[in-house]
């Protein structure tokens, strides 16, 4: 008799607890390719050629990336056009700044304040701020300018340089200074000019393009006095006079550009070229004056062996002068003119390579040159072009 209760199924297995597995080992860290880099190369060779905007960005690759961009030395910043970041990047940077470039939209005028003062404190040696073209120039706000003490190049474009505070001692590493379309709204514009000039002892390059002294009242005049000078670009606005002038010998100078109309005529225009006679190179325009703008020039160009000239053979005077300028360079070798065909200023360019040695310049009489060539029916045909007779197409290709 079965007992009530009792179970008559088989006890069941007890469920037997497996040992837990360990987790498998997390894989190993990768190796940062870049960080593993000798510093030298990393830094040197990489990390300093990388746009400033995109080396910031490298400080959200990792922890160990965060702040290595700042550590950089020697960078070239150039802020591309679209750049409407303040100076926090700028102020970041821990080693000196070697150039800075930027071109400065109106609306960006005061964070170009901010730019200048970082990088004032970063001793930065290339500076070049080139603002946008309005109807009136920018003004560059602030005296940080006159901090960047170890500046050797500076490049202003399209913008007002402010008055130097009292006491500036200048640049004294400036090996380089550029002006373009710079305005000085001041009294004393020109003594600053000249106090920039005489303090860069370096000073090999400069280069003046429509530079404004003066605010309606009389002529500052001011001097050029750059005993290592090797480059001059002078370019006066049309009737103006800006005040410069070269009252001292120029000695190393290799190559010139000038143009400043009104002194042509005058004992300051001949003082200038007597001054640069020691050029290689020289460019100036005579096309638009009624005067032998080279009369008078006795000193000898020894050195001269390239010049370029926009004259217009139309006026007696220009013609001149070409004789003039071949008196005073026996040696010249390379010589562009630019000629002005018509009134409506149409420009060819001839290049004459050739040795101008066996051109007998000393022979001209002045009496004999035509003083309308260009009508001259018996001297030049009407349509040279179409000429079999006077043209070779084989002396065109030929370079001898």
């Amino acid at each position: 008799m079965a007992t009530s209760g009792s179970s008559s199924s088989p006890s069941s297995p007890k469920r037997q607890r497996l040992p837990a597995q360990a987790p498998p080992p997390p894989p190993p860290p990768r190796t940062d390719m870049l960080m593993a880099l000798p510093s030298d190369i990393l830094d040197d060779r990489i990390l300093v050629l990388l746009p400033f905007h995109k080396l910031v960005r490298t400080s959200c690759l990792s922890r160990a990336w965060r702040r290595r961009w700042e550590s950089i030395k020697n960078l070239e910043i150039e802020l591309p056009r679209a750049y409407s970041g303040g100076g926090r990047a700028l102020w970041r940077c821990a080693r000196p700044v070697r150039g800075f470039r930027a071109r400065v939209a109106r609306r960006d005028v005061f964070r170009a304040a901010r730019w200048l003062c970082a990088m004032a404190r970063k001793g930065v040696q290339d500076l070049s701020l080139e603002f946008s073209l309005g109807r009136k120039p920018c003004r560059l706000p602030g005296p940080a300018l006159f901090s960047c003490a170890a500046l050797v190049r500076l490049d202003l474009e399209q913008c007002d340089m402010p008055a130097a505070p009292p006491g500036f001692p200048g640049f004294p590493n400036l090996e380089r200074l550029d002006l373009v379309y710079v305005t000085l709204p001041f009294a004393g514009a020109g003594t600053q000019l000249e106090h920039l000039i005489v303090a860069a002892e370096k000073l090999a390059v400069l280069k003046l393009s429509l530079v404004i002294t003066t605010t309606g009242g009389g002529v500052d005049t001011w001097a050029i006095r750059a005993p290592k000078l090797r480059e001059l670009f002078i370019t006066m606005a049309m009737g103006d006079d800006n005040g410069c002038r070269i009252p001292m010998p120029l000695p190393m100078l290799e190559e010139a550009t000038i143009s400043f109309d009104r002194l042509f005529g005058t004992q300051d225009f001949l003082d200038a070229f007597q001054n640069i006679s020691t050029v290689n190179k020289l460019c100036f325009i005579s096309d638009k004056f009624n005067i032998n703008m080279l009369e008078g020039i006795t000193c000898k160009f020894e050195n001269l062996r390239e010049a370029r000239l926009t004259i217009d053979f139309g006026q007696r005077s220009n013609v001149l002068s070409l004789a003039s300028l071949l008196k005073f360079a026996p040696h010249i070798e390379h010589l562009c003119i630019s000629v002005i065909l018509d009134s409506h200023l149409q420009l060819i360019c001839y290049n004459l390579k050739t040795s101008l040695g066996q051109i007998a310049y000393s022979e001209w009489d002045e009496d004999e040159i035509d003083e309308d060539p260009l009508n001259s029916e018996d001297e030049i045909d009407e349509d040279p072009l179409n000429s079999e007779d006077e043209i070779d197409e084989d002396s065109l290709s030929s370079e001898d």
